[in-house]
């Protein structure tokens, strides 16, 4: 992802068979050919890398209206890795510059603290004037997770297995209660939880700006702490920062650099925590629990073959809890991290279809992995509850 250049060969595979239509948020809500994974290719591939074209105010447009979703990437015979070409090329435009100054102080605050606790304060207000905390975003929580948990949490009886748990920032800060179930729903499974010290971001939203040097920031922060831990896996809820240590944080590192080897070790031991938990099994049955529930599958969930369907294998050892399928399950929200505040016309549209999917389901709780997605659905489903899976599955514990 350092290099645009290296990517040539991937952007020639593209053989403009449109399977991306089918997938593409952004084309589904517009349906401008311009904004299709493989006109995109097209236009970095005439701008950035042949110097054909000039980089224009309508370039940077279609630049940044791709959600970085990963869809057309799953989608595309020729596996092009499309989401890793637009982040590179977005550096190569914007030199980590996307944002303006301030923008960018609060973006590095919010990564490096972990979370809106990094904009409280003059942050916190400078940002609430300008608009930069809209209503999608939950407001934190009064304490954030590592205030609550830190440390080894050890099981009663013998453990059988250690993991490492990384608690991406929204969960840190806004959904702790997330956290919560992570560590009482895993403990009580008889698996010990290792908390690190020292964790970050892990470098999502800076990947979303092209800012692949904050992207690196992160990386020297966050492998040397888990590289450290002797675990036998590490886990997060979220699925943004699964993706980025699975594959991104290797891969945004150069290929001789010390780190990369640690890095590659993280990438082997990470597990989102419902599919680590199907993958191992349960040691403690579920009572039964009358609940019906839908499940919106986030996008980043390709970086493993089995997540596709492990919170519905893992719930279905809950008796009487119902899962209601939607039409489109792995149809996108719109939220995109930050998409949603920069193209807010055009994520509603987004948004809009998946809401009326929610709906037709009938069910009262709503799961999803993605915190940004939960922010995103909550505000606009008012009478259902949004929540991560494992929260349902500590509920029918009794955690």
């Amino acid at each position: 992802m350092l290099d645009l250049d290296a990517y040539r060969d991937a952007m020639a595979k593209c053989s403009h068979c449109g399977l991306c239509q089918a997938t593409c948020p952004v084309y589904r809500e517009d349906f401008l050919q311009t904004h299709l994974a493989r006109a995109r290719m097209d236009l970095i591939r005439a701008v950035l890398v042949e110097g054909e074209l000039p980089v224009t105010k309508r370039f940077r447009e279609v630049l940044d209206r791709c959600l970085l979703c990963t869809n057309c990437s799953r989608t595309c015979p020729a596996g092009v890795p499309v989401d890793e070409i637009v982040a590179a090329a977005r550096n190569r435009v914007y030199q980590g510059k996307r944002r303006d100054p301030v923008r960018r102080r609060l973006l590095r605050r919010f990564m490096g603290q972990r979370g809106m606790k990094g904009l409280m304060g003059k942050a916190g207000t400078v940002a609430h004037k300008m608009g930069w905390t809209p209503a999608e975003l939950a407001p934190p929580a009064s304490k954030p997770f590592e205030k609550r948990y830190k440390g080894r949490i050890s099981t009663e009886g013998k453990a059988r297995a250690r993991v490492a748990y990384f608690v991406g920032c929204a969960t840190n800060t806004l959904y702790p209660d997330t956290g919560k179930a992570v560590v009482d729903v895993l403990v009580h499974n008889n698996i010990e939880v290792v908390i690190p010290e020292g964790q970050v971001c892990c470098g999502m939203p800076a990947l979303a700006d092209g800012d692949l040097a904050l992207v690196q920031e992160m990386a020297r922060k966050n492998v040397p702490v888990l590289a450290a831990c002797d675990v036998d896996a590490i886990v997060t809820d979220c699925t943004s920062c699964g993706l980025m240590f699975k594959s991104k944080v290797v891969k945004a590192l150069p290929a001789d650099d010390p780190l990369r080897p640690r890095a590659e070790a993280v990438a082997a031991k990470i597990w989102e925590v419902t599919d680590y938990l199907d993958h191992v099994g349960l040691t403690a049955d579920p009572p039964p629990l009358a609940e019906s529930y839908t499940y919106h599958m986030p996008c980043h969930r390709s970086w493993t073959p089995t997540l596709d369907d492990a919170p519905r294998s893992l719930l279905g050892n809950i008796p009487e809890a119902e899962l209601v399928e939607l039409e489109e399950p792995d149809r996108c929200c719109g939220a995109g991290g930050t998409f949603f505040m920069d193209f807010k016309e055009l994520a509603e549209g987004i948004r809009s279809a998946k809401l009326a999917d929610i709906r037709r389901t009938g069910a009262k709780t709503v799961l999803t992995q993605c915190p940004a997605c939960r922010s995103f659905l909550r505000t606009r489903l008012e009478d259902r509850r949004v929540t991560h899976p494992i929260v349902l599955l500590a509920e029918a514990y009794n955690l």
